[in-house]
């Protein structure tokens, strides 16, 4: 509450699509001051790599590509967020992905399929995390409890691991609920699946909490929350049931603490926009009148 605040950050994203609806073009350019430049007291001289990152590392097969930066200094102090840049970039490329499959009438879990022909190590993750949910279904369908649900797919390539996460969610009472979370986490090599799987749970629930409610407000340049009660982070009751898989593909060793996070605001995102028909390009969903 007077800690520092992690970037104000907008990506303007541009694509153009074959005749079959893949895409030949794409563009993301960010408005942000960047983790490191706002930390550090740079001006903007150059690039900051932290603010693109889950921009620029995507493995997707698409042809053209332009990543670009506009610098934009805030008001606030900066730090870092669990994954730093990727815990915003991963949001907006992965939930851009699905609008682009929705404009080409593909289905969003088989354009990456298609994107990442050639790529062993995403496609076999991409396939784990299909198998770990019980095989790839978007929805909407009617869950066993009578509650009308959908599910959403993203993916991050952070600090050298990759992973996938499916998200199921419904709406209850104009709100969203994640009922799970499947993820898929590929670090390469690993010493101890235990401290691999922990992590895992660990980083979805800051996930959860970072796409379902987490958000700094100011009135007059004061913050309004003055204490803990009045800034909302995930209850229990509302954390989801968390399913793991771990490959370790042989690849050199990756981080564990922050690359499980990027995936699952996507995922519930795109589940969200599969539900309810309506785009997500922002956080947090309380801001969303799904009723």
């Amino acid at each position: 509450l007077r800690d520092t605040h992690r970037p104000m950050a907008a990506v303007r994203f541009r694509a153009g699509l074959d005749d079959k609806g893949y895409p030949l073009a794409l563009e993301a350019v960010s408005i942000c001051e960047g983790p490191t430049e706002g930390i550090s007291g740079k001006q903007g001289d150059k690039l900051d790599p932290t603010a693109t990152e889950g921009l620029t590392g995507k493995s997707y097969a698409i042809p053209h590509l332009r990543i670009a930066q506009i610098y934009q200094k805030g008001p606030v102090k900066l730090g870092y967020w669990r994954s730093v840049g990727n815990s915003m970039n991963d949001f907006l490329y992965e939930s851009f992905l699905d609008e682009i499959a929705d404009h080409g009438r593909l289905d969003p879990f088989e354009l990456r399929l298609r994107l990442l022909k050639g790529n062993a190590r995403l496609t076999t993750l991409l396939h784990a995390v299909a198998d770990l949910s019980g095989g790839w279904k978007p929805g909407p369908y009617t869950a066993e409890d009578g509650s009308r649900r959908a599910r959403g797919v993203a993916m991050a390539s952070p600090f050298g691991t990759e992973a996938a996460a499916i998200a199921e969610v419904s709406i209850e009472n104009g709100q969203v609920r994640v009922h799970r979370i499947w993820e898929a986490i590929d670090p390469g090599s690993i010493v101890n699946p235990a401290i691999v799987e922990a992590q895992v749970n660990g980083a979805v629930a800051l996930g959860l909490s970072q796409v379902l409610l987490e958000e700094a407000l100011f009135e007059k340049g004061q913050p309004v929350a003055r204490n803990f009660d009045l800034y909302p982070i995930l209850p229990p009751s509302r954390m989801a049931q968390v399913e793991v898989r771990i490959i370790e593909s042989g690849a050199k060793m990756g981080g564990i603490g922050e690359p499980p996070l990027p995936a699952v605001p996507p995922a519930v995102a795109n589940a969200v926009s599969g539900l309810t028909g309506q785009r997500i390009r922002s956080m947090p969903l309380s801001r969303y009148n799904f009723t």
